[in-house]
């Protein structure tokens, strides 16, 4: 209770002392909400509509360490701004130098002096114009901070709301670090897809889910063709360029709910929901296109890549595992490559291969 701040107890009503019992109980059910999701980015999503509500702010941005190679921290997720994902604060900003000795939230003037007198952020302030600017803070080193514009009726901050957000950033702060580590538990550090282990798992339980709910799924493996001759030609550091571009396709050229994953060396695994095979060709298709229509640049030379893919929709008749699945579709890739190479193959009687 002694961190109440402006807050005296024995002055306050009956009415004053209920609200400041709903609001810690409010945050609360928000912190055991937040440490329950640790899916990275519906963690970081959450968090920004949680400040929306309960702020009644329309615009809020977060902007988080997750380059290993510096302390800069880049914007991750944003909601009403309408800003360039590759906005970042610099190691080195006035900004981040204030919170490595500080740790308290900061409000207008002072965000105007350490950011919009400062070169490295000056641009960025006028854009984003933040009212408010909260750390989050883990194991005493700063992981990220929270910008809120004005409030929608532009009313001023009070120190209700700066101890609310007190709260929420350390509730905040060990969801997103927890979310972190298990991200990297899960995501392969070179391509950002899952890996291996986590796929297993996934598809796993998205069969079960399938069959109980009498839903199509399709599985995707893929095959880098020819990727000895890229490596053996151009180098080990090259050949990781090349499996990062494919990484990087595959995650934009799939819907939001589907799982592309890392299986193994240079082959990738996709798993899409609520997707027949007919639809699963037509998806497998479009990845196969996008990388035969990519320039791969490795260190000014301009190769051209391609892959395989086979592809197999889930039958609870045959398969009674995830293996027997992944067995199938391997049939299918290794159709592909046997015929020629940067085609797409399935694993049915009716299927008609790309």
């Amino acid at each position: 209770m002694s961190e109440l701040k402006d807050y005296i107890l024995a002055d306050m009503s009956k009415e004053e002392l209920e609200r400041l019992v709903f609001d810690f109980q409010n945050l609360i059910e928000i912190g055991i909400s937040l440490s329950s999701n640790l899916e990275f980015s519906s963690l970081v999503e959450s968090i920004l509509y949680i400040c929306i509500g309960q702020m009644l702010v329309d615009k809020v941005a977060m902007f988080l360490h997750v380059n290993l190679d510096n302390e800069d921290l880049n914007l991750y997720m944003e909601r009403g701004f309408n800003i360039n994902q590759e906005w970042k604060i610099p190691e080195k900003s006035a900004m981040l130098q204030y919170f490595y000795k500080k740790s308290d939230i900061i409000v207008g003037d002072i965000i105007e002096e350490l950011m919009g007198e400062d070169e490295e952020t000056a641009e960025l302030f006028s854009i984003l114009k933040p009212e408010i600017v909260i750390p989050l803070f883990s194991k005493n080193a700063l992981n990220g901070l929270i910008f809120m514009s004005r409030k929608i009726m532009e009313t001023p901050y009070t120190a209700k709301d700066i101890l609310f957000l007190e709260k929420l950033s350390k509730f905040a702060s060990i969801a997103v670090e927890n979310s972190r580590l298990y991200r990297m538990a899960t995501i392969d550090r070179m391509t950002g897809l899952f890996i291996h282990h986590y796929f297993k798992e996934r598809l796993a339980e998205e069969l079960k889910r399938a069959e109980r709910n009498k839903k199509d799924l399709t599985l995707l493996m893929l095959d880098i063709d020819h990727f000895k001759r890229v490596n053996d030609t151009y180098g080990h550091l090259n050949g990781d360029t090349v499996l990062k571009i494919i990484a990087s396709i595959i995650h934009q050229n799939i819907r939001v709910f589907d799982m592309a994953s890392r299986y193994g060396g240079e082959e990738f695994a996709v798993i899409l929901t609520d997707t027949d095979e007919e639809l699963g060709l037509k998806i497998a298709e479009r990845l196969r296109a996008k990388v035969e229509e990519a320039d791969f640049d490795l260190n000014g030379t301009k190769i051209k890549v391609t892959i395989s893919i086979g592809v197999a929709q889930f039958n609870p008749e045959v398969d009674d595992s995830a293996d027997s699945i992944i067995a199938r579709a391997d049939m299918a890739l290794y159709q592909a490559k046997n015929t020629g190479r940067n085609r797409v193959c399935c694993n049915s009687k009716d299927c008609r291969s790309k």
